[in-house]
């Protein structure tokens, strides 16, 4: 067995490469005929206007006689337009915007030389990785929300590659690799990515005793990853980042994950189109990372006596050792055509990984011909990627290979390699741009001369009174506030009538029409009767039963804003002073037949009285409601039709209202619905739950005595998967909250 010598490939790249170095292993002595060593074997190298005081007209206007008018048409003028001079993207000039795109006027006057026509310029990710060349991963990630799409094959065939004897032969030796990647950038500094790469390997040799097989295939390697980049200075000139991946890899056997490497590197790019005037399309970029290399352990190397086996079998398979990986590279991308949409970009790359694996005896090979850097793998990648339509790219490079470990720190470096490749990027969101505003030479228009209202708001003493609201309905929706001095200045309106209308933190409103002047202000004062103290009266209630006993009761006043329970004394007796206006009221009391009662508050009369006679209940027989402390039973379900109740459940709840006005000491209940999985369960069951409380509130339960509560379908009873479990599960529970004992 032998490894053939290369010469080195100079890349012209800030970098020096150590000399003398070979691009296959390092070779092994020729064998002769008769199994003796001899020499080494012969293998050919491959390659925002102020106010105006021309005139007033006055005007005084009595809140006691409101004026109604018709709405007059007219348009609100809040004055010139401020110009702003941010572009309408919200961003600051020459700033991104949150994709991590720069507005462009247009895709050839663009301050960004990343932008084609309103987007980042599209880029697809590199063979394995996230966003870049082939090897080398760029700082950055592309627009945000964009997506990429890879498909890459490499292959290389070569005879003496590992195996050279002079007695059998060399071996011909053939490797085939697909790989499958995508990339997603959900956030402006932020990238994922996922790639599947599988690899044939055929080496035919007449060696006797062979322990590995002709063709060897490794199934469906996975590579996932999280890539972080910032891009500064300049726009963008310099990027850094980061990026963390985990391996899974499958063997030879079956698509499974049996092992899992891990990896980390740390990202460089320096791009010279932001610091050049002419945008020289020039990269440079670099990644330094390590990789915990796990694939030696897919396969038992004990069991593979060969040495020459085994080391193909290694190959064939792309197992590794852990190691610094170090990637150089340098790509020229250049636009072309109508709106640069189309794009050629030169690269080349040095790949350099040192093993940290400690020597690995397992894999030595007699008498062979050390590397002069025992450690190292390097190739280099000469390179062209193209954008032909939109983002569509098409990949072709060359690997060269340079230096080749020793056996015992990692596989042969391949003399050459072919690479093709077909990429997609794609950004779905819109495209952004800055407009410029026209530039008119016109001098600017004469200011607006609109009239303004400004006014006062007084009470017949004169007293001002501050707070009141102010608006102009059909004019503007926008209202404004009196001072603590009652005065007000409205904004300027057109020439025409503007309606007005007060309205006091009490309640009390007035309205009036204003006539406003091209540049005049006209005064117009509001009196409010009163000031604002609101009409009122009070209500004297007494309430008494058949025979004229007082009886102590609530009342529910409704009206006027009010919407609260008042409670007599024990005679019966009741007063409470109301805003002028009418009324509606509920009329509760335990043993007593609720009632329901109208009545209306006069300003200037003193007393509004209000007599009610009671009628006690007639105790009606609850045989289907039973309860204790712990709950309330009732011996026929509660039905609905749809989230209201079926007339089949007025009857039952009828007696659960009589028997809860009968039972004081229920002092709390609450009506618990549930239900099944289907349609909105939450909503229905808080219908069904509010359905029940307002009926028995309707037949004289006190309110603060019942709650209701949806529980959904958190609480099922049965499974939902037929009908009579969707049925069990449709329930009303009644639970005691207090309970007197």
């Amino acid at each position: 067995m032998s490894r053939s010598p290369l010469g080195l490939v100079v890349v012209g790249i800030a970098l020096s490469v150590p000399s003398a170095a070979s691009a296959g292993p390092p070779s092994l002595p020729s064998e002769d005929r008769s199994g003796a060593v001899g020499a080494p074997g012969e293998v050919e190298d491959p390659g925002g206007v102020p106010p105006t005081d021309s005139g007033a007209a006055s005007a005084e206007v009595n809140a006691s006689a409101a004026v109604s008018v018709p709405r007059p048409s007219a348009t609100l003028d809040l004055g010139d337009p401020a110009v702003d001079p941010a572009p309408a993207t919200g961003e600051k000039p020459g700033r991104s915007d949150k994709r991590g795109n720069k507005p462009a006027a247009d895709a050839s006057t663009s301050d960004d030389p990343a932008m084609i026509g309103g987007r980042r310029e599209p880029a697809i990710n590199t063979v394995r990785g996230g966003l870049g060349l082939f090897g080398t991963s760029l700082a950055d990630v592309g627009g945000r929300h964009s997506v990429r799409f890879g498909l890459h094959t490499d292959l290389f065939r070569r005879s003496g590659f590992i195996y050279d004897s002079a007695r059998f032969g060399t071996d011909t030796n053939s490797r085939f690799r697909g790989t499958v990647n995508i990339g997603y950038s959900p956030f402006r500094w932020g990238e994922i990515y996922m790639s599947i790469a599988s690899q044939a390997n055929r080496s035919e040799r007449e060696q006797p005793g062979r322990q590995d097989p002709i063709t060897t295939f490794a199934l469906g390697d996975i590579d996932l990853g999280i890539k972080g980049a910032h891009r500064f200075y300049r726009g963008g000139a310099i990027g850094l980042g980061g990026q963390l991946g985990l391996g899974l890899l499958s063997g030879a056997r079956r698509f499974s994950s049996e092992r899992v490497n891990f990896n980390i590197d740390a990202l460089f790019t320096l791009d010279a189109r932001y610091l050049t005037s002419r945008r020289f399309p020039f990269r440079f970029t670099t990644n330094i990372g390590w990789i915990l290399d796990n694939s030696l352990k897919l396969v038992d190397w004990g069991a593979i006596a060969d040495t020459t086996s085994r080391e193909v079998h290694r190959f064939a398979l792309g197992v590794n050792h852990s190691r610094v990986r170090m990637r150089y590279g340098v790509d020229f991308p250049i636009r072309l055509g109508k709106d640069r949409r189309f794009g050629l970009d030169p690269i080349a790359e040095l790949a350099w990984d040192v093993s940290t694996r400690g020597q690995d005896t397992l894999f030595s090979q007699p008498d062979a011909v050390p590397s002069p850097l025992p450690r190292s793998s390097l190739w280099a990648t000469l390179g062209l990627r193209a954008n032909v339509i939109s983002g569509l790219h098409l990949d072709l490079a060359l690997d060269i290979g340079m230096i080749s470990p020793n056996f015992e720190f990692g596989p042969p470096v391949p003399p050459w390699q072919l690479l093709f490749g077909l990429g997609w990027a794609f950004d779905p969101l819109p495209v952004i741009r800055e407009v410029p505003a026209p530039v008119s030479e016109a001098p600017p228009p004469p200011p607006a001369l609109d009239g303004r209202i400004v006014g006062a708001v007084v009470d017949e003493s004169g007293a001002p009174i501050g707070g009141v609201k102010i608006s102009f309905p059909g004019v503007t929706s926008t209202a404004i506030v009196a001072d603590a001095a009652g005065s007000f200045t409205s904004f300027r309106f057109p020439e025409g009538q503007v309606q007005v209308v007060l309205e006091a933190p009490n309640g009390a409103r007035a309205q009036a029409l204003a006539d406003l002047r091209a540049g005049e202000d006209v005064a117009l004062t509001f009196t409010i009767e009163g000031g604002l103290v609101a009409p009122s009266g009070v209500l004297d209630g007494a309430f008494v039963d058949d025979g004229g006993a007082p009886v102590q009761a609530t009342l529910q006043i409704t009206g006027q804003g009010i919407d609260e329970p008042f409670t007599s004394t024990p005679e019966g007796l009741i007063r409470v002073e109301l805003p002028a206006g009418d009324y509606s009221g509920a009329l509760r009391a335990d043993g007593y037949e609720p009632k329901s009662v109208r009545f209306t508050i006069t300003s200037g009369q003193e007393m509004i009285p209000l007599r009610v006679v009671l009628t006690r209940d007639v105790p009606i027989a609850t045989p289907g409601v039973s309860g204790n402390e712990r709950g309330i039973r009732l011996k026929r379900a509660i039905a609905f039709k749809g989230d209201e109740l079926s007339d089949k459940s007025l009857p039952i709840l009828d007696e659960l209202a009589a028997f809860l006005k009968g039972h004081p000491e229920f002092q709390e209940i609450e009506i618990g619905a549930h239900t099944d999985d289907s349609g909105n369960p939450g909503k229905r069951t808080q219908d069904r739950a509010d359905a029940v409380r307002t009926y028995l509130l309707s037949k004289g339960v006190s309110p603060d005595r019942v709650s209701a509560k949806g529980y959904g379908d958190r609480s099922p009873v049965a499974v939902n998967l037929t009908a009579s479990g969707r049925a069990k599960n449709n329930r009303v529970v009644l639970k005691v909250v207090r309970y007197a004992k």
